[in-house]
């Protein structure tokens, strides 16, 4: 009977130590090698036509790797819904890289999600460009000259993106 409880007393601080290593180890080492800055890099729109970096950058970018399936990825949708209202005019740029299967399930995910910024599907290139980061959601807030001012691994602080996003856009109105 002891043996029993010690096993279940054991099973949650097993999950937490799991946890504690995802956080500290996998994330901090899912890169290959976080770039200073992006390169320009090829990708298909959700609706089948071909883009690239140079041409969806704006004034400060904000390069989001998301998923339909990524319960992370779909908690900052709304936080980016709010920056390209606030401040797409100002020069955001939004270009979220979808991991989704296929075009077909990443266009009925920008649809069902109202997604009014740009939408490629991944390739190697866009990856290759962002330093393979082996985990999502990540975000890459890029300033005019693709120099990467912030990587956020994992959920992104909204104060923190929000005091960047408005340093790189400057005073402008």
């Amino acid at each position: 009977m002891r043996i029993s409880t010690l096993k279940w007393a054991l099973i949650p601080l097993v999950l937490l130590g799991g946890i504690y290593l995802y956080r500290t180890v996998a994330l901090e080492r899912s890169f290959r090698e976080i770039p200073k800055t992006v390169v320009n890099f090829e990708a298909l729109k959700a609706d089948g036509s071909r883009t690239d970096y140079a041409r969806e950058k704006g004034t400060a970018t904000l390069i989001v790797l998301s998923a339909s399936w990524c319960p992370g990825c779909l908690m900052e949708i709304p936080m980016l819904q709010k920056f390209h209202q606030e401040y797409g005019s100002r020069g955001l740029k939004i270009l979220m890289i979808g991991e989704d299967e296929n075009l077909k399930v990443m266009a009925r995910f920008k649809k069902a999600k109202e997604m009014p910024w740009t939408v490629v599907h991944w390739n190697y290139d866009a990856m290759n460009a962002l330093g393979n980061p082996g985990v999502i959601p990540v975000s890459y807030l890029v300033d005019k000259e693709d120099n990467i001012d912030k990587v956020f691994v994992g959920d992104a602080s909204e104060s923190e993106l929000r005091r960047r996003i408005e340093k790189l856009l400057g005073d402008r109105d």
